[in-house]
């Protein structure tokens, strides 16, 4: 009987210290409401920048994409004009071809007149290459297709003097590249032609001199004006003949391609919208709205509102 008296009394003492540490609980939940515990750090100040050496270092990135985006605005105006120059040289009238070299290549791309013969005997080729104007059809003369071939650079020897220069007669198809298999279109004597000055073409980088040695794959992989001139004892300067001079049988003339590349409108959309996004993040980080420091202060403000 005693013994059931204590356990009565011990498990009431048990109870009861319970119920006193829940309600001392209780009551330091009640008064935290009324107080919030302060941050271990500051809160920065609403719509100011804490770190502006941070950033100021981030703002790099939008401030350089629209300098580059202004900048090929510029690049563009000025790859227009050199685009119109280029028209205008290659649309003008043929001009007499002037007597020195540095004459010659400040007319690159313009029509020059001249008059002379062919010296076959050194014919060279130029390859692989494709015909450029396969478009413009057959019209009589070989088939203007846009199968692998050559262009043809014969020494031209004008009638009006000892000069002798380099002339691209055009495009043949890899089948007709010897002079034998085309005999109709080797034709003898003087004639006038119209050509366009072309400067030395530059060899691709990842080409080896080896590798572009004519005297090893028998054709010339590039225009090397200088060494072609020399290999022919003629004077450094090249000229394109125009497709108007293309004889029935022979190769294909106006392989001049002139073309520049124009994509700074995309270059200029690309740097604007990175400028763009990069500056929105930007704001984003370094200019949000600080959280306030008690949850009833910001209940207020938008009770306010």
């Amino acid at each position: 009987m005693q013994s059931s008296v204590k356990y009565t009394l011990f498990a009431v003492r048990n109870i009861s210290c319970n119920f006193r540490q829940q309600l001392r609980s209780f009551r330091t939940t009640c008064k935290c409401h009324d107080k919030q515990v302060p941050r271990s750090s500051p809160i920065r100040p609403i719509g100011k920048i804490s770190n502006w050496g941070q950033a100021g270092f981030m703002l790099i990135i939008p401030v350089t994409s629209f300098c580059l985006g202004t900048w090929q605005i510029k690049r563009r105006e000025q790859k227009l004009q050199m685009i119109k120059l280029l028209e205008d040289k290659t649309t003008a009238t043929p001009v007499p071809l002037p007597e020195t070299r540095e004459e010659v290549e400040e007319l690159e791309y313009r029509k020059v007149k001249v008059r002379g013969r062919f010296d076959y005997s050194k014919e060279m080729v130029i390859g692989p290459r494709h015909n450029i104007n396969a478009k413009l059809g057959t019209d009589g003369n070989m088939q203007a297709t846009s199968t692998i071939g050559g262009y043809i650079v014969v020494p031209f020897i004008l009638a009006d003097s000892n000069r002798t220069i380099l002339v691209n007669r055009g495009y043949v198809p890899k089948r007709l590249i010897p002079a034998e298999k085309r005999p109709d279109g080797q034709i003898e004597g003087e004639i006038e032609l119209v050509g366009v000055v072309r400067k030395n073409e530059q060899r691709n980088v990842f080409m080896s001199k080896s590798a572009t040695d004519p005297t090893k794959h028998g054709y010339w992989m590039y225009r090397d004006i200088d060494l072609m001139a020399e290999i022919a004892n003629t004077e450094p300067i090249f000229i394109d003949a125009v497709h108007e001079c293309t004889v029935p049988g022979g190769p294909i003339g106006g392989q001049t391609k002139v073309q520049l590349r124009n994509e700074h409108l995309s270059y200029i959309f690309t740097w604007y919208t990175l400028s763009f996004l990069t500056f929105w993040m930007w704001k984003k980080t370094y200019f949000n709205k600080a959280i306030p420091d008690r949850a009833m202060d910001y209940i207020a403000r938008m009770k306010a509102k």
